[in-house]
């Protein structure tokens, strides 16, 4: 049996759990009231393999800088609203406006704690978080969201 499996029942149940908590909140608040919000986050698995490649050719880049065990952090995030429309989004569709997503960070363990960083930026192996405006750093937000994507195929 694969070692990353968990019981159908228990997925089943942990979904339904944020639809019938979470999303619902989301969909009926009062602050930011939403017709609907995206309950699932498709990727591709060449784009997460490019993306993962890309953070191991950026390390090996920088033997000087040694890292600990490396990870992915998967904060919940949501698109802005189309007047805060940002031009790093103009391949996302324009309905993704004010919807869930996820967005993935590089993390390199530090003294057994996990610290987002930037690869290609060598002042952040060690934990420091760039500051300055316009600043980029390597990130992986460019999943399909279901709704308004495609639900067909899904279990859940």
């Amino acid at each position: 049996m694969p070692k990353h499996t968990l019981n159908m029942e228990l997925v089943a149940e942990m979904i339904k759990n944020y639809r019938t908590r979470q999303l619902k909140s989301i969909e009926d608040s009062k602050t930011w009231p939403m017709a609907f919000d995206a309950h699932s986050v498709w990727f591709s698995l060449d784009e997460l393999k490019d993306f993962i490649t890309e953070i191991e050719t950026e390390i090996a880049s920088h033997p000087e800088k040694p890292v600990g065990n490396l990870g992915l952090r998967i904060y919940y995030a949501a698109y802005p609203t189309e007047e805060d429309w940002n031009p790093d989004l103009d391949t996302v569709p324009k309905d993704y406006e004010k919807l869930h997503t996820v967005i993935a960070l590089p993390t390199n363990e530090i003294d057994g704690e996990n610290f987002d960083f930037d690869p290609s930026d060598v002042n952040t192996y060690d934990g420091t978080k760039p500051t300055g405006t316009g600043i980029a750093i390597m990130a992986e937000n460019h999943g399909f969201l279901t709704p308004p994507f495609s639900t067909t195929g899904e279990w859940f």
